[in-house]
């Protein structure tokens, strides 16, 4: 009867041990790589800058979701916001991680970096003599 005790107190302390070593910790689940978000037909673009955007969603003891499914088409916009004359989204990085809070829950992340390019600036010719 003693050992079985001993055991029992043993696998129970192995446990939870096991789960306080998830608290807060970060586990990144997938990570995608995209050329562009949309067909770029053509090589005369300006990269205007490098953005960033993230969306996450909170599950209830990591099976029942409180709020909706992380969007990446939300994070996408994010990222296109900060810049207004871009077009679209090219060297794009997806990455989805999950984030455990014992006991509580566990939140999906899913953040994206991109490149924002837009339309070069055109410069137009200024006449110095006017017609008259």
């Amino acid at each position: 009867m003693m050992n079985f005790n001993k055991i029992t107190l043993v696998c129970v302390l192995i446990g939870i041990l096991s789960l306080v070593g998830c608290i807060g910790s970060h586990v990144p689940k997938e990570i995608h790589l995209y050329d562009s978000a949309t067909v770029v037909r053509s090589t005369d673009y300006k990269v205007l800058g490098k953005g960033t955007g993230q969306d996450s969603a909170f599950y209830l003891l990591g099976m029942f979701p409180v709020t909706k499914a992380p969007n990446v088409e939300l994070a996408m916009s994010q990222i296109l916001e900060k810049y207004p004359t871009g077009k679209t989204l090219i060297n794009i990085k997806i990455q989805v991680e999950d984030k455990a809070y014992f006991p509580l829950g566990l939140v999906t992340v899913v953040n994206v970096t991109a490149d924002v390019v837009g339309q070069p600036e055109e410069t137009i010719p200024t006449n110095q003599k006017e017609n008259k």
